[in-house]
């Protein structure tokens, strides 16, 4: 099996296990990835995520040059499933394997080891990001005369200052975890063998919260980020004032008074 899915309380983990391939996205861990997804979407049980590599010193090697590449350039017809449906999806495919409204939960991206094009941009759609020390990202693209096309244009010039994003893009190099730290990619750096470790406590702490409150918080981010103000405060009065009103706030508040902590029914 090429991805590990599991499901621990109220927490997804969500792992690449490609370990010949160094986890390079083929079409069928992408068709298994975009499953996961929906699967997560559908279980009001679980309300953080992460996303990790099942490999000691790679995260993700980038689109697998044998497989997606050649199906989604049309070099060969598509023959299973997967490669269907990956022709079917074609310039999309980053979507599918994860990008703002694909996942309805906060995803927390546990980074180690080489982190490379379509894993860069792969991450890129996560809502938080821990690395390791030892963790490098690179887009190399560029330096192999064409052009990336699965979000990092979009993202690293928006999430980063525009000339740190095109920095990235242009130079094709390699950029060490804490470089990226400094430059507000990533929310923490730790050692290696506290990784999964941190990101477990991160999604704990989030999923302790109010899940309606935390979904609602991820998707004002994602609905408002490119709004105006006047339009961006509309949309939070939107989708926040329900949460006012539902029944997880009345546990909140209840359990706050009664100096307990809240057992949140996830509903409105």
């Amino acid at each position: 099996m090429a991805l590990d899915f599991v499901k621990e309380g109220h927490i997804a983990k969500v792992g690449l296990n490609r370990p010949q391939e160094k986890n390079a996205l083929d079409p069928d861990i992408l068709l298994d990835l975009h499953r996961a997804w929906l699967d997560i979407n559908a279980d009001d049980t679980i309300r953080a995520v992460i996303l990790y590599s099942c490999l000691p010193d790679i995260f993700c090697s980038g689109m697998d040059l044998k497989t997606a590449i050649p199906v989604l350039t049309r070099a060969r017809e598509p023959e299973t499933e997967s490669e269907r449906w990956l022709v079917q999806v074609g310039p999309h495919v980053g979507e599918a394997m994860l990008k703002p409204n694909i996942v309805n939960k906060p995803v927390i991206a546990a980074i180690n080891g080489y982190c490379l094009t379509g894993g860069f941009e792969m991450i890129m759609g996560a809502d938080l990001r821990i690395a390791s020390e030892d963790a490098l990202f690179q887009m190399r693209e560029a330096s192999l005369g064409i052009m990336p096309t699965g979000g990092s244009n979009v993202y690293l010039t928006r999430m980063l200052t525009p000339c740190r994003g095109l920095e990235i893009l242009l130079t094709a190099d390699n950029y060490p975890a804490r470089t990226l730290l400094e430059w507000g990619f990533l929310n923490r750096v730790v050692p290696r063998q506290e990784l999964m470790a941190a990101a477990t406590a991160l999604a704990e702490r989030i999923a302790a919260n109010g899940p309606l409150a935390t979904r609602g918080i991820i998707r004002c981010w994602r609905e408002s980020r490119d709004m105006s103000y006047k339009d961006a405060f509309a949309k939070e009065l939107e989708i926040g004032i329900p949460i006012f009103g539902s029944q997880d706030a009345r546990e909140g508040i209840k359990a706050q008074r009664e100096k307990r902590k809240p057992n949140f029914p996830g509903k409105y």
